[in-house]
C-alpha cells in the first residue's frame, strides 16, 4: 500500500481546507506478492479498504493481525503509522514509520510520512530533508506532496503549488493531490485554473468516502462557475 501522513491544515477562502494529508496511495497492496500468503493478502486488502473509508479501528485490527504473523510486513507497518497519525498519536506513528524504513530504507511513503510529522515544529528542517530525498528520488509523488505541505505550512503558496502539481502529475489518480493542487491555485487567485482540479478531486474521492468533506468543495465549484457565467 502507498500511504503517508498528515502534514498541515490551513483554512483558505473561508470554505475550503488544505486537507490534512492522510494520502491513501495510488495502489492497494499487491495480492500476488510472493511475500504474502493468500490469507495475509486478503487481510491487507480489507484493511486498505477500511482505512480508505475512515474505519480506523477495523483497519488497525486487520493490520495488527497481519503483523502478529509477519512482523516485517511493510504494508501493515505503513497502515498502522497512518492510523496513529489520524488519531493524533505522532509518537506511535513515528514508531511504525521507522519500522517500515528499517525494512526498506528507500521507502518513500515511510520517509515522507516520518518527515511530515515534524512540519508543525520545524517546517524549514522538514523542507530541507525532503529536498535531499528528492535529489535521490525525484519521481516520488509522496515526497513531492510532503514538500508541498511543508511549503504551504509557511504560506509559500507559489512554491507549494509547484510541488503539488508535480505530485499530481506523477499520481493523477490521487484525490488529495488534486484537491490540494486546487486549493493552492485558488489561494494564488487562480480560481479558473483550480476548478478542474476541484472537480477531479471530487470524482476521485468517491472511491474513498470520508477522505474529505465534499460540501465546501462543491460550494467553491459553484462560486467559480458562477463567476465564469457572469463574465460571458
Amino acid at each position: 500500500m502507498r500511504v503517508f501522513s498528515k502534514a498541515c491544515s490551513l483554512l483558505f477562502l473561508s470554505t475550503v481546507f488544505l486537507h490534512d494529508a492522510y494520502a491513501i496511495g495510488r495502489h492497494p497492496p499487491d495480492r500476488n506478492s510472493p511475500l504474502k500468503n493468500e490469507s495475509q493478502g486478503q487481510m491487507l486488502m480489507t484493511a486498505y479498504r477500511e482505512l480508505s473509508r475512515g474505519m480506523l479501528d477495523e483497519a488497525a485490527t486487520e493490520y495488527g493481525e497481519v503483523l502478529a504473523d509477519s512482523p516485517h510486513e511493510i504494508d501493515a507497518l505503513l497502515g498502522l503509522a497512518v492510523i496513529y497519525q489520524r488519531r493524533h498519536q505522532p509518537d506511535l506513528a513515528a514508531k511504525f514509520y521507522r519500522q517500515a524504513l528499517n525494512e526498506d530504507m528507500g521507502n518513500a511513503p515511510a520517509a515522507a510520512g516520518l518527515i511530515s510529522l515534524s512540519i508543525p515544529a520545524d517546517p524549514a528542517a522538514a523542507e530541507s530533508e525532503l529536498k535531499e530525498l528528492l535529489d535521490i528520488q525525484p519521481s516520488s509523488p509522496e515526497l513531492q506532496y510532503a514538500l508541498g505541505n511543508a511549503l504551504a505550512f509557511e504560506l509559500r503558496m507559489g512554491e507549494a503549488e509547484h510541488a503539488y502539481f508535480i505530485a499530481y502529475t506523477l499520481a493523477p489518480d490521487n484525490a488529495l493531490y488534486a484537491y490540494n493542487l486546487a486549493v493552492s491555485l485558488d489561494r494564488l487567485h487562480k480560481p479558473h485554473a483550480a476548478l478542474p482540479y476541484y472537480e477531479k478531486s471530487l470524482r476521485l474521492s468517491m472511491q474513498y468516502p470520508g477522505l474529505f468533506d465534499p460540501n465546501p468543495v462543491n460550494r467553491r465549484i459553484r462560486e467559480i462557475s458562477g463567476i465564469q457565467e457572469q463574465k460571458r
